[in-house]
Protein backbone atom coordinates (compact mmCIF):
# COMPACT_ATOMS: atom_id res chain seq x y z
CA UNK A 1 0.00 0.00 0.00
CA UNK A 2 1.51 3.53 -0.45
CA UNK A 3 1.17 4.08 3.33
CA UNK A 4 3.09 7.41 2.60
CA UNK A 5 0.40 9.16 0.60
CA UNK A 6 -2.71 7.48 2.27
CA UNK A 7 -1.36 9.19 5.59
CA UNK A 8 -1.49 12.74 3.87
CA UNK A 9 -5.10 11.61 1.86
CA UNK A 10 -6.38 11.34 5.94
CA UNK A 11 -4.60 13.90 7.21
CA UNK A 12 -6.31 16.29 4.66
CA UNK A 13 -9.67 14.96 5.82
CA UNK A 14 -8.73 16.31 9.07
CA UNK A 15 -8.68 12.39 10.97
CA UNK A 16 -6.69 11.86 14.30
CA UNK A 17 -3.61 9.45 14.01
CA UNK A 18 -5.55 6.93 15.63
CA UNK A 19 -7.91 6.62 13.31
CA UNK A 20 -5.14 6.66 10.50
CA UNK A 21 -3.35 4.10 12.17
CA UNK A 22 -6.33 1.73 12.25
CA UNK A 23 -7.17 2.42 8.84
CA UNK A 24 -3.73 1.32 7.91
CA UNK A 25 -3.62 -1.48 9.92
CA UNK A 26 -6.86 -3.06 8.10
CA UNK A 27 -5.90 -2.13 4.79
CA UNK A 28 -2.39 -3.90 5.33
CA UNK A 29 -4.81 -6.98 6.31
CA UNK A 30 -6.44 -7.13 3.77
CA UNK A 31 -4.22 -6.95 1.41
CA UNK A 32 -2.05 -9.66 3.14
CA UNK A 33 -5.53 -11.84 2.54
CA UNK A 34 -4.94 -11.17 -1.21
CA UNK A 35 -1.77 -11.93 -1.13
CA UNK A 36 -2.28 -15.36 -0.03
CA UNK A 37 -4.48 -15.82 -2.84
CA UNK A 38 -2.11 -14.32 -5.61
CA UNK A 39 0.97 -12.69 -4.89
CA UNK A 40 0.65 -9.80 -7.07
CA UNK A 41 -2.79 -9.05 -5.37
CA UNK A 42 -3.38 -5.15 -3.63
CA UNK A 43 -6.31 -3.43 -2.42
CA UNK A 44 -6.25 -1.38 -6.43
CA UNK A 45 -6.57 -4.44 -7.76
CA UNK A 46 -9.46 -5.76 -5.35
CA UNK A 47 -12.36 -6.66 -6.97
CA UNK A 48 -16.14 -6.79 -5.07
CA UNK A 49 -15.70 -10.74 -4.21
CA UNK A 50 -12.60 -10.07 -3.48
CA UNK A 51 -13.76 -7.47 -0.80
CA UNK A 52 -16.51 -9.44 0.44
CA UNK A 53 -15.25 -12.34 0.97
CA UNK A 54 -12.15 -10.25 3.34
CA UNK A 55 -15.63 -9.09 5.09
CA UNK A 56 -16.53 -12.56 5.56
CA UNK A 57 -13.52 -13.05 7.60
CA UNK A 58 -13.73 -9.90 9.48
CA UNK A 59 -17.55 -11.17 10.23
CA UNK A 60 -16.26 -14.57 11.28
CA UNK A 61 -13.60 -12.93 13.79
CA UNK A 62 -16.10 -10.61 15.38
CA UNK A 63 -13.87 -7.93 13.41
CA UNK A 64 -16.51 -6.59 11.25
CA UNK A 65 -16.90 -3.07 12.68
CA UNK A 66 -17.57 0.55 11.73
CA UNK A 67 -14.32 1.54 11.63
CA UNK A 68 -12.54 -1.11 9.79
CA UNK A 69 -15.19 -1.14 6.88
CA UNK A 70 -14.35 2.73 7.16
CA UNK A 71 -11.11 2.60 6.58
CA UNK A 72 -11.01 -0.21 3.66
CA UNK A 73 -13.69 2.46 1.86
CA UNK A 74 -11.40 5.34 2.15
CA UNK A 75 -8.40 3.52 0.54
CA UNK A 76 -10.11 2.07 -1.69
CA UNK A 77 -11.79 5.71 -2.63
CA UNK A 78 -7.60 7.13 -2.45
CA UNK A 79 -6.86 4.04 -4.52
CA UNK A 80 -9.37 4.93 -7.16
CA UNK A 81 -11.05 1.64 -6.87
CA UNK A 82 -14.53 2.04 -7.84
CA UNK A 83 -15.07 -0.86 -7.48
CA UNK A 84 -14.61 -1.99 -3.81
CA UNK A 85 -15.75 1.53 -2.66
CA UNK A 86 -19.21 1.13 -4.30
CA UNK A 87 -19.41 -2.53 -2.39
CA UNK A 88 -18.04 -1.10 0.81
CA UNK A 89 -21.10 2.02 0.34
CA UNK A 90 -23.73 -0.34 -0.39
CA UNK A 91 -22.64 -2.46 2.74
CA UNK A 92 -22.76 0.51 5.34
CA UNK A 93 -25.74 2.81 3.87
CA UNK A 94 -28.51 1.77 5.98
CA UNK A 95 -26.61 -0.91 8.02
CA UNK A 96 -28.07 0.25 11.14
CA UNK A 97 -32.20 0.69 10.09
CA UNK A 98 -32.93 -2.23 11.50
CA UNK A 99 -31.14 -1.96 14.86
CA UNK A 100 -32.94 1.95 15.16
CA UNK A 101 -35.70 0.37 14.53
CA UNK A 102 -35.41 -1.98 17.07
CA UNK A 103 -34.67 0.91 19.50
CA UNK A 104 -37.61 2.75 18.44
CA UNK A 105 -39.82 0.65 19.32
CA UNK A 106 -38.25 0.18 22.71
CA UNK A 107 -39.04 3.46 23.59
CA UNK A 108 -42.04 3.73 21.81
CA UNK A 109 -44.26 0.91 22.77
CA UNK A 110 -41.60 -0.52 25.85
CA UNK A 111 -38.49 -3.36 26.48
CA UNK A 112 -41.55 -5.96 26.61
CA UNK A 113 -43.48 -5.30 23.43
CA UNK A 114 -40.33 -4.77 21.56
CA UNK A 115 -38.79 -8.20 22.64
CA UNK A 116 -42.08 -10.34 21.97
CA UNK A 117 -41.98 -8.61 18.26
CA UNK A 118 -38.24 -9.63 17.79
CA UNK A 119 -38.39 -12.89 19.56
CA UNK A 120 -36.15 -15.61 17.42
CA UNK A 121 -35.06 -12.47 15.17
CA UNK A 122 -31.78 -12.31 14.46
CA UNK A 123 -30.94 -8.66 13.33
CA UNK A 124 -28.54 -9.14 10.20
CA UNK A 125 -24.43 -8.22 11.49
CA UNK A 126 -22.63 -5.57 9.92
CA UNK A 127 -21.09 -6.71 6.56
CA UNK A 128 -24.24 -9.15 5.47
CA UNK A 129 -24.91 -8.62 1.33
CA UNK A 130 -28.42 -7.12 0.39
CA UNK A 131 -29.21 -10.67 -1.00
CA UNK A 132 -29.26 -11.68 2.82
CA UNK A 133 -31.31 -9.06 4.04
CA UNK A 134 -35.28 -9.20 2.67
CA UNK A 135 -36.17 -11.78 4.27
CA UNK A 136 -35.24 -10.56 7.64
CA UNK A 137 -37.13 -7.57 6.75
CA UNK A 138 -40.27 -9.08 5.66
CA UNK A 139 -40.64 -11.12 8.73
CA UNK A 140 -39.42 -7.93 11.23
CA UNK A 141 -42.59 -6.14 9.03
CA UNK A 142 -45.06 -8.81 9.22
CA UNK A 143 -44.30 -8.64 13.31
CA UNK A 144 -44.93 -5.59 13.76
CA UNK A 145 -48.02 -5.09 11.22
CA UNK A 146 -49.41 -7.99 13.66
CA UNK A 147 -48.45 -6.87 16.76
CA UNK A 148 -48.98 -3.44 16.44
CA UNK A 149 -51.30 -2.67 13.53
CA UNK A 150 -50.33 -0.84 10.29
CA UNK A 151 -51.14 2.65 11.29
CA UNK A 152 -48.80 2.29 14.66
CA UNK A 153 -46.32 0.72 12.45
CA UNK A 154 -45.95 3.54 9.59
CA UNK A 155 -46.14 5.94 12.64
CA UNK A 156 -42.85 4.17 13.91
CA UNK A 157 -41.01 3.98 10.50
CA UNK A 158 -41.93 8.07 9.58
CA UNK A 159 -39.86 8.46 13.29
CA UNK A 160 -36.59 8.31 11.16
CA UNK A 161 -34.06 5.12 11.52
CA UNK A 162 -32.39 6.40 8.02
CA UNK A 163 -33.35 10.13 8.33
CA UNK A 164 -30.24 11.80 9.58
CA UNK A 165 -30.18 14.93 12.04
CA UNK A 166 -32.33 17.99 11.63
CA UNK A 167 -29.15 20.16 11.73
CA UNK A 168 -28.04 18.93 8.42
CA UNK A 169 -31.12 20.51 7.02
CA UNK A 170 -30.37 24.18 8.49
CA UNK A 171 -29.30 25.60 5.55
CA UNK A 172 -32.39 24.70 3.73
CA UNK A 173 -34.31 26.41 6.49
CA UNK A 174 -32.33 29.59 5.46
CA UNK A 175 -33.08 29.51 2.09
CA UNK A 176 -36.85 29.13 2.75
CA UNK A 177 -37.33 31.68 4.77
CA UNK A 178 -35.36 34.12 2.42
CA UNK A 179 -37.29 32.69 -0.71
CA UNK A 180 -40.67 34.41 -2.27
CA UNK A 181 -42.93 31.68 -1.65
CA UNK A 182 -43.06 27.75 -1.26
CA UNK A 183 -42.88 27.00 -5.31
CA UNK A 184 -39.96 29.56 -5.39
CA UNK A 185 -38.68 27.76 -2.84
CA UNK A 186 -38.82 24.58 -5.13
CA UNK A 187 -37.14 25.87 -8.07
CA UNK A 188 -34.28 26.92 -6.12
CA UNK A 189 -34.31 23.42 -4.36
CA UNK A 190 -34.32 21.75 -7.85
CA UNK A 191 -31.69 23.91 -9.01
CA UNK A 192 -29.30 23.77 -6.44
CA UNK A 193 -29.70 19.71 -6.80
CA UNK A 194 -29.05 19.55 -10.84
CA UNK A 195 -25.96 21.77 -10.38
CA UNK A 196 -24.66 19.18 -7.25
CA UNK A 197 -24.96 16.26 -9.70
CA UNK A 198 -23.44 18.44 -12.37
CA UNK A 199 -20.52 18.99 -10.44
CA UNK A 200 -20.17 14.90 -9.80
CA UNK A 201 -20.56 14.84 -13.47
CA UNK A 202 -17.82 16.80 -14.18
CA UNK A 203 -15.40 15.75 -11.41
CA UNK A 204 -15.86 12.12 -12.30
CA UNK A 205 -16.97 11.69 -8.45
CA UNK A 206 -19.54 9.53 -7.29
CA UNK A 207 -23.20 10.46 -6.40
CA UNK A 208 -23.76 8.06 -3.43
CA UNK A 209 -23.21 4.99 -5.69
CA UNK A 210 -23.55 6.05 -9.19
CA UNK A 211 -21.92 7.84 -11.78
CA UNK A 212 -23.74 10.63 -13.38
CA UNK A 213 -23.90 11.28 -16.83
CA UNK A 214 -25.48 13.82 -19.17
CA UNK A 215 -28.55 11.28 -19.93
CA UNK A 216 -28.93 10.72 -16.38
CA UNK A 217 -28.59 15.02 -15.52
CA UNK A 218 -31.07 15.47 -18.16
CA UNK A 219 -33.42 13.04 -16.18
CA UNK A 220 -32.94 14.79 -13.04
CA UNK A 221 -33.60 18.22 -14.98
CA UNK A 222 -36.82 17.08 -16.60
CA UNK A 223 -38.17 15.54 -13.44
CA UNK A 224 -38.81 18.54 -10.71
CA UNK A 225 -40.29 15.90 -8.45
CA UNK A 226 -36.76 14.23 -8.34
CA UNK A 227 -35.49 14.31 -4.60
CA UNK A 228 -36.76 17.91 -4.42
CA UNK A 229 -40.48 18.22 -5.15
CA UNK A 230 -43.07 19.58 -6.97
CA UNK A 231 -46.23 21.48 -5.35
CA UNK A 232 -50.18 20.36 -6.16
CA UNK A 233 -52.32 22.16 -3.92
CA UNK A 234 -51.19 21.60 -0.17
CA UNK A 235 -49.08 18.91 -0.93
CA UNK A 236 -45.60 18.60 -2.30
CA UNK A 237 -44.74 15.21 -3.94
CA UNK A 238 -41.61 14.02 -4.48
CA UNK A 239 -39.61 11.41 -6.01
CA UNK A 240 -36.31 9.48 -5.82
CA UNK A 241 -33.32 9.77 -8.04
CA UNK A 242 -33.27 6.15 -9.52
CA UNK A 243 -30.67 4.32 -7.51
CA UNK A 244 -28.83 3.13 -10.40
CA UNK A 245 -29.89 5.47 -13.06
CA UNK A 246 -28.05 4.75 -16.35
CA UNK A 247 -29.42 1.42 -16.18
CA UNK A 248 -32.81 2.28 -15.36
CA UNK A 249 -33.20 4.31 -18.12
CA UNK A 250 -32.17 1.75 -20.35
CA UNK A 251 -34.15 -0.92 -18.96
CA UNK A 252 -37.15 -2.16 -20.64
CA UNK A 253 -37.66 -5.40 -18.38
CA UNK A 254 -40.74 -3.67 -15.13
CA UNK A 255 -39.02 -5.70 -12.38
CA UNK A 256 -35.65 -4.77 -13.65
CA UNK A 257 -36.20 -1.62 -13.98
CA UNK A 258 -38.11 -1.53 -10.35
CA UNK A 259 -35.04 -3.20 -9.13
CA UNK A 260 -32.65 -0.47 -10.55
CA UNK A 261 -35.22 1.90 -8.78
CA UNK A 262 -34.71 0.79 -5.53
CA UNK A 263 -32.34 2.30 -2.83
CA UNK A 264 -33.27 0.54 0.12
CA UNK A 265 -30.45 -2.69 1.23
CA UNK A 266 -32.87 -4.25 2.88
CA UNK A 267 -35.72 -4.75 0.50
CA UNK A 268 -34.28 -4.01 -3.23
CA UNK A 269 -33.16 -7.73 -3.82
CA UNK A 270 -36.60 -8.98 -3.03
CA UNK A 271 -37.78 -7.13 -5.80
CA UNK A 272 -35.80 -10.06 -8.34
CA UNK A 273 -36.34 -13.00 -5.94
CA UNK A 274 -40.40 -11.86 -5.69
CA UNK A 275 -40.44 -12.40 -1.91
CA UNK A 276 -43.27 -10.04 -0.66
CA UNK A 277 -42.30 -7.67 1.70
CA UNK A 278 -44.66 -5.63 3.12
CA UNK A 279 -44.61 -1.72 1.31
CA UNK A 280 -45.45 -0.21 4.49
CA UNK A 281 -41.75 -0.87 5.13
CA UNK A 282 -41.32 1.70 2.71
CA UNK A 283 -42.83 4.56 5.14
CA UNK A 284 -38.90 4.68 6.09
CA UNK A 285 -37.95 6.47 3.11
CA UNK A 286 -40.73 8.46 3.33
CA UNK A 287 -39.58 9.55 6.79
CA UNK A 288 -36.14 10.35 4.99
CA UNK A 289 -38.06 12.33 2.72
CA UNK A 290 -40.23 13.77 5.47
CA UNK A 291 -37.34 15.14 7.77
CA UNK A 292 -36.10 17.90 5.86
CA UNK A 293 -39.71 19.70 5.33
CA UNK A 294 -39.79 19.55 9.72
CA UNK A 295 -36.79 21.32 9.35
CA UNK A 296 -37.62 23.71 6.65
CA UNK A 297 -41.60 23.82 7.97
CA UNK A 298 -40.12 23.94 11.95
CA UNK A 299 -42.92 21.49 12.94
CA UNK A 300 -43.46 17.52 12.51
CA UNK A 301 -44.98 17.07 8.67
CA UNK A 302 -47.54 14.19 7.85
CA UNK A 303 -46.13 11.79 5.00
CA UNK A 304 -47.54 9.32 2.92
CA UNK A 305 -46.50 6.73 0.36
CA UNK A 306 -47.49 6.96 -2.89
CA UNK A 307 -46.17 4.97 -5.09
CA UNK A 308 -43.76 2.75 -4.42
CA UNK A 309 -41.45 0.03 -6.09
CA UNK A 310 -42.20 -2.82 -3.89
CA UNK A 311 -46.36 -2.94 -5.07
CA UNK A 312 -45.48 -2.99 -8.40
CA UNK A 313 -44.89 0.78 -9.38
CA UNK A 314 -42.06 2.16 -12.07
CA UNK A 315 -41.02 4.98 -9.08
CA UNK A 316 -41.17 6.02 -5.26
CA UNK A 317 -43.36 8.73 -4.87
CA UNK A 318 -44.06 10.81 -1.75
CA UNK A 319 -46.29 13.48 -0.40
CA UNK A 320 -45.21 16.13 2.14
CA UNK A 321 -48.32 17.99 3.58
CA UNK A 322 -47.88 21.66 3.59
CA UNK A 323 -48.94 23.24 6.92
CA UNK A 324 -51.88 25.48 6.71
CA UNK A 325 -50.05 28.40 8.28
CA UNK A 326 -47.06 28.00 5.46
CA UNK A 327 -49.66 28.14 2.89
CA UNK A 328 -50.72 31.32 4.22
CA UNK A 329 -47.77 33.05 5.01
CA UNK A 330 -46.09 32.30 2.01
CA UNK A 331 -48.23 33.51 -0.20
CA UNK A 332 -48.89 30.27 -2.16
CA UNK A 333 -52.60 29.89 -3.67
CA UNK A 334 -53.15 26.00 -3.81
CA UNK A 335 -53.45 25.12 -7.66
CA UNK A 336 -57.14 24.48 -9.47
Amino acid sequence: MDEEEFREFCTKRKLDEKTIRAHIGVVREFEVFLNNKDRNRNLSSATADDLQSYVGQLMENDMNTWENLLGLLRYGRFAGNRQVEIALLELLDGSDVLENLSETLKQTVGEDKRDEILEGITLPPLGTQSKDKPKVTKEFMERMDTKLGEEKSKEILLSGPHAGPKEEYLPERKTFLASKNIDDFLKKRHREYVDSLEKHMKEKTLYFTQEIDEEVLDYVRNTPTCQNGVRDGDTIYVTKIPYMAKKYLHEKDEKKKRYYYCHCPWVREAILSDLKVSPNFCYCSAAFEKRPWDVIFDQSVRADVVETVLKGDLICKFAIHIPKDFLESKGTTPKK
